[in-house]
């Protein structure tokens, strides 16, 4: 369809639509508009003046906001003409749509749905945490200056919305706390691995006075003010990451975090094997759904994750953060189209293990978040390597926050605990 079609046919059917949920969708509906305009033309918002598109936004009435829309299409000019036309009204129905919320606190997934045609997303009313709308940046930047649309799927996986009670972000936040996060590697790791399937699955892992070592780790956490902390994929097994949530749910230990991600581990369902991140709030209740790996491990002809694929793409929405979570290869693998530069979110968090080459694919990928969304990233890597040598290093800890591309000896760990400012 042409995109006139579709910008005419968008109009005609969000024109009746008030209240919050119909200005919702009216929101919805005209970003999809404008997303869905040709590339050459979609780019040209980058020269939009930001001043100029907030002030005409801000005189508009709202019964302007549908009226006389640009009819030719023809020339350049006459397709800049109408893309400054939705660009503005897109601003006034987001001011309409705060207007009308009048600052009521959305704690469900419900509150903020919005539909339309066919297709859906969640307009969250959270500002960006690490970009504000300034001219030259792109539409998927500043389309919408406060709010966020999150799609419901990307291709075949469901984007669930999860919101946290977080008091503790609550008072991190009150007291303008910089955010921070603990990382965790393991010295003298040892995983049990069999054959599976005709594949390996990790059937535990275990490091000496791993509790011990987790528990502290919390602790020194806890006592900076980091609002989580992480460790690497497959290095916890699934009783030990149990035994972390029954003890910081009994408050035997010292907790004062509003995320935990105890590594991952090997699952076995009446579905076949997963990988599965052991997220959880800062009181052990688990993340529901819980994140499974999407992308297994292949290695050409050799050995390969005897694990099913995922569906569900987990987004936890605290007090101070949006975050989503991938395991290793979901974020790294060059080779497809991961999820996350379709996700509007601050931080995108990923347990890890591997070597080299592994880590130079979450560098990568993390600098496209940080071009496309501004979004940062945390991605926390046990070294593993086939035949591992006295020089490996412990592992490697990204915390990806700006421009500036860091080499892999920047990353280097040898020793098993860090904080990471965010």
């Amino acid at each position: 369809m042409a995109w006139i079609a579709v910008v005419r046919k968008m109009l005609k059917s969000i024109r009746q639509m008030d209240g919050l949920e119909g200005t919702r969708n009216a929101v919805y509906g005209l970003w999809l508009a404008i997303d869905a305009a040709p590339k050459l033309v979609r780019d040209m918002y980058r020269g939009f003046p930001e001043s100029k598109l907030q002030s005409e936004a801000a005189e508009l009435e709202q019964h302007q906001i549908f009226a006389d829309p640009p009819a030719a299409l023809r020339t350049r000019a006459d397709k800049e003409k109408l893309l400054w036309w939705l660009a503005v009204r897109l601003r006034a129905l987001e001011n309409l749509l705060y207007d009308i919320a009048d600052g009521s606190p959305v704690r469900r997934a419900s509150d903020c749905m919005a539909s339309h045609a066919k297709q859906s997303a969640f307009i969250l009313m959270r500002d960006p945490l690490h970009r504000a709308a300034k001219t030259g940046d792109s539409f998927r930047r500043r389309g919408l200056r406060h709010a966020r649309v999150i799609p419901t799927k990307v291709d075949d996986l469901e984007v669930v919305l999860v919101f946290a009670d977080d008091p503790r972000g609550r008072t991190r936040a009150a007291r303008a706390v910089p955010l921070s996060s603990g990382a965790g590697l393991f010295k003298d790791l040892q995983m049990t691995i069999e054959d599976v399937n005709g594949g390996f699955i990790v059937t535990n892992a275990i490091a000496p006075s791993q509790l011990d070592v987790i528990r502290d780790q919390i602790a020194m956490a806890s006592a900076v003010d980091c609002i989580g902390v992480v460790y690497p994929e497959l290095t916890v097994s699934k009783p030990t990451a149990h035994e972390v949530a029954r003890c910081i749910g009994d408050s035997s230990w010292k907790c004062e975090l509003s995320f935990l991600v105890v590594g991952s581990h090997h699952e076995k369902t009446d579905d076949g094997w997963f990988n599965v991140a052991a997220i959880m709030d800062g009181y052990g209740n688990a993340l529901e759904p819980p994140h499974r790996k999407l992308f297994q491990f292949l290695d050409g002809e050799g050995p390969h994750e005897a694990i099913e694929h995922g569906t569900y793409l987990p987004v936890l929405v605290l007090e101070q953060a949006v975050v989503a979570f991938g395991i290793c290869l979901d974020f790294c693998n060059l080779a497809e189209d991961p999820p996350y530069p379709n996700l509007d979110v601050d931080y995108v968090i990923v347990p890890s293990c591997g070597g080299a080459s592994t880590m130079k694919g979450h560098i990568r990928r993390s600098t496209e978040l940080l071009e496309k969304l501004k979004s940062r990233t945390m991605v926390v890597q046990q070294f593993y390597a086939a035949k591992p040598t006295a020089s490996d290093p412990l592992g490697y800890v990204l915390a990806r926050v700006d421009p500036a591309v860091p080499t892999l000896a920047d990353l280097e760990k040898t020793v098993p605990w860090t904080v990471c400012s965010l």
